[in-house]
């Protein structure tokens, strides 16, 4: 069990992490040069779960080099760094921080324009010597197909699968999320035999142990 995204970098949640003992935390996604905040929080109540928008923290690679790696690399917890698979220099963060101490890996998570990527997927891979993991966006499983089979092409690690669906500039949380998180790692899993990390919605063990089954 991963602590993904909600902990952010760890810098200033150490203490949380530490209590829960997660396998590994999976920082926000991050691009190569940061990007700045955009407009305040807002969450709305709607009858089928909730819609909210943050400002997307990414202060940047220089600033995880920087500030997170020299915490991390004190952990026995190994951090998985994400990225922005949409950022023009994406394989170039991997390049800086591969090796890193403190840094275990790398997940890349694509954009829903970003099915058709074979040629990317490859040059990740040779730019990283750390596991590689690529984080699927959520839409119909059965057009993700080609993707996965892309990626076990390109020797990646494991898949995430799939993240909480976007909504204009915000997110969806709702109850029916989850069953469309099982329905895609049902749909993906006979396909292939890389590594699936099931992501959204799983919040007991029920949910837990149904993506397991």
């Amino acid at each position: 069990m991963a602590a993904a995204g909600s902990l952010g970098f760890g810098v200033h949640t150490a203490p949380t992490i530490h209590q829960v003992q997660p396998a590994a935390l999976i920082t926000p996604s991050i691009t190569m040069d940061g990007r700045s905040p955009n407009g305040p929080n807002t969450l709305h109540e709607h009858r089928g779960g909730l819609l909210y928008a943050e400002p997307w923290h990414d202060p940047g690679v220089q600033w995880v080099g920087r500030r997170a790696t020299p915490v991390w690399a004190t952990w026995s917890i190994p951090v998985i760094v994400s990225l922005a698979g949409d950022d023009a220099d994406v394989v170039q963060a991997i390049r800086e921080l591969d090796q890193v101490e403190g840094v275990a890996g790398f997940e890349v998570a694509l954009a829903p324009s970003q099915l058709s990527c074979e040629t990317l997927l490859q040059q990740l891979r040779k730019a990283a010597t750390l596991p590689l993991f690529v984080k699927i966006p959520l839409t119909d499983p059965h057009l993700l197909l080609p993707l996965v089979a892309q990626c076990a092409t390109a020797n990646v690690d494991a898949l995430t699968l799939c993240g909480a669906p976007r909504v204009a500039t915000g997110g969806y949380l709702s109850p029916a999320f989850f069953p469309l998180v099982l329905y895609a790692c049902q749909t993906i899993a006979p396909h292939t035999t890389l590594p699936i990390m099931a992501c959204g919605g799983i919040s007991d063990y029920a949910s837990a142990s149904a993506c397991l089954n």
